[in-house]
């Protein structure tokens, strides 16, 4: 079930943005995600995973989660869907709820929608299937380098405020349209009281794939920016919604350490002189 609270802020996110696309088969509305317009997906999609029959079942056969896919059926419109069950402090399908909804109330639009739900007496989450290549597997060039840098900006502030310490090359999957989803967040809201990424990516060959150029010993930081939308939400959510978003899937004392990694994001931004 939806918290009313997280409810209430979908249906203002959902007022707000009036420009429609069809990406996927999915209706989607605007929002201040990598992209221009970022799009952001239909909050009906979430009330199809929590209500829709399961039609069938089967492994994924990758991740260590032994996640399934599944695929759902409601009055004649199917999609599929990852399940997903782990539930440990350090792994747990309820911070892949919990990243979902801190996408949401920051109107990123990056983590497809995913909802607790049971199955035949199991408790997990349910994540809409996207469809694309994970980074390990794009051979694309994106349309627009620069819009590709923003996204990918986004995603290192976005992993910083949740504490992921699992982004990599096989999670982050790539749309037909060059849209970067972000799958696979159960191993996210840990204790750090610091930023993994500082905002604009270690020095790393990985950074570099991200970043989609050659990887140099000694790189120079990377030009990050961000959607002026974001940045405005970033600073002005209350910690109220913060916790209120985490709810009880998240402990308190790390639902504490994000409110300190939100304000760490907002003094490196203005280190990085970032209005």
């Amino acid at each position: 079930m939806i918290p009313e609270f997280f409810q209430k802020v979908m249906r203002e996110r959902a007022a707000k943005w009036t420009s429609l696309i069809l990406w996927a088969g999915l209706l989607v509305f605007g929002g201040i995600g990598g992209l221009s317009a970022g799009e952001t997906w239909s909050p009906e999609l979430e009330a199809f995973l929590a209500k829709a029959k399961v039609v069938s079942r089967e492994d994924i056969g990758t991740g260590i989660t032994k996640p399934e896919k599944v695929t759902l059926e409601l009055r004649g419109e199917t999609h599929q869907a990852v399940f997903k069950t782990v539930d440990q402090e350090s792994d747990s399908w309820r911070y892949e709820v919990a990243a979902y909804r801190m996408d949401r109330l920051l109107d990123i639009g990056m983590v497809p929608p995913t909802v607790a739900r049971s199955l035949k007496g199991r408790k997990g989450c349910l994540q809409l299937w996207v469809e694309g290549a994970t980074l390990a597997d794009y051979e694309g060039i994106p349309p627009d380098m620069d819009l590709w840098h923003q996204q990918i900006s986004v995603m290192w502030l976005f992993d910083d405020l949740i504490a992921n310490i699992d982004r990599h090359l096989n999670n982050a999957v790539v749309s037909p349209h060059s849209r970067l989803q972000l799958i696979d967040n159960s191993k996210t809201f840990r204790y750090h009281d610091s930023l993994l990424n500082n905002l604009n990516g270690n020095p790393s060959g990985t950074s570099a794939q991200y970043w989609l150029v050659d990887f140099e010993t000694t790189p120079a930081p990377y030009p990050t920016s961000y959607p002026p939308e974001l940045l405005e939400r970033l600073r002005s959510v209350s910690e109220k919604e913060l916790i209120q978003a985490m709810g009880s899937l998240i402990p308190g004392p790390q639902r504490r350490r994000l409110l300190l990694r939100r304000e760490l994001i907002l003094d490196r931004l203005r280190e990085l002189g970032v209005n």
